[in-house]
């Protein structure tokens, strides 16, 4: 279907902001019928970056998580449902820890603050992701991590050492553990750990009461498996929160401007991405052809901006629209056709290339 189809499309449908399918499998629904099974709530999360919801994709084997490779890509908490031998495990993706300063320098959402915090709430289980490619960061836990984790003592939590492959030696990861978990995993002292020597000053760097710790890559999926399958063992009886053929409470709406605003930070420099403002003008699923139509405005602060984001020709931006759509298929599991329209205010990016 080509971009003017969606144009003619669009403007059809210019009265209704959004169209919506009644029976999409993302719509928030409680189960008509009470269904018994197991279920478990877990939060994940962790410093910027640290690959948060690239391990729920992974698991999920959906992109259902907006993720990029700046950080604050995610900037609410999100919810990624999973049903697997009868136990539905309920994701809780949320923001890196924010501070206030960073709040106003990217102008996230000040609901970001407290994000985490609500995920905590809803959680019968942690998980704390921890980048070990940062060499910086590598044997410390980010403060705001340790205070939450010390907030919530009684609940259940676990450590997840992300990016391994990115480490040469062994031995290196090693003392990163030691130094994470301050030498005690599951109560009880790892090998050749000394709690009164090795740790008596660092009990800040790290947090002594996790019950497991896993080494994965949730880039190539290395490890993750066993991550579900702790979580499946952690699970309780209990009535099913959402109908099992549920996999986010985010709506197709919510799904496509996130992949969107991801996408645009993957391909722009420093701060610019977050100074843009994504839209979705238009939304439809075609059941008969399995295709997912929509439409997506983003609005530049300048005519800079949006030239910068065209690029040549236009180039950059069908670059990024056609990584989009990729996502989305994964996402949705159907072709997609998307439409990018660039707008400064009232102005097009074609009104802009051509002045």
């Amino acid at each position: 279907m080509s971009t003017s189809i969606i144009v003619s499309m669009r403007s059809t449908y210019s009265c209704i902001k959004y169209l919506r399918c009644s029976f999409f499998s993302t719509q928030i629904e409680q189960p008509a019928n009470k269904i018994t099974g197991k279920v478990v709530n877990v939060a994940i999360i962790g410093a910027p970056n640290s690959g948060k919801s690239t391990l729920i994709n992974k698991i999920m084997e959906r992109k259902i998580c907006a993720a990029s490779n700046k950080v604050h890509t995610t900037t609410k908490l999100a919810r990624a449902i999973c049903y697997e031998k009868d136990t539905q495990i309920i994701f809780l993706d949320t923001p890196g820890v924010v501070s206030d300063k960073e709040q106003k320098k990217y102008k996230l959402p000040v609901s970001m603050l407290g994000a985490c915090e609500k995920s905590l709430r809803c959680a019968n289980v942690v998980g704390v992701v921890h980048d070990v490619s940062n060499k910086w960061m590598r044997d410390s836990i980010h403060q705001d991590v340790i205070s939450m984790l010390n907030s919530v003592g009684n609940i259940p939590s676990f450590l997840i050492l992300n990016k391994v492959d990115q480490l040469k030696s062994k031995k290196q990861l090693l003392a990163t553990i030691r130094n994470l978990t301050n030498g005690v995993i599951a109560g009880r002292p790892m090998p050749n750990s000394d709690r009164s020597q090795s740790f008596k000053n660092k009990l800040q760097r790290g947090y002594s009461h996790f019950s497991d710790v896993f080494l994965v890559s949730a880039l190539t999926g290395d490890g993750v498996g066993a991550i579900k399958e702790y979580l499946i063992s952690n699970a309780k009886v209990a009535n099913l929160q959402y109908s099992p053929g549920y996999w986010t409470d985010q709506t197709p709406e919510e799904l496509i401007e996130e992949t969107v605003r991801a996408k645009f930070l993957d391909f722009l420099p420093q701060e610019i991405p977050y100074n843009l403002k994504t839209s979705l003008e238009y939304y439809d699923e075609l059941e008969e052809d399995e295709k997912v139509v929509c439409s997506v405005v983003v609005e530049c602060p300048s005519e800079r901006i949006a030239r910068l984001i065209s690029g040549a020709g236009g180039g950059r931006l069908q670059q990024i629209k056609s990584y989009t759509r990729n996502d989305l298929m994964d996402l949705f599991k159907k072709t997609v056709v998307i439409d990018l329209q660039l707008k400064v205010k009232n102005k097009s990016i074609d009104d802009i290339q051509n002045k």
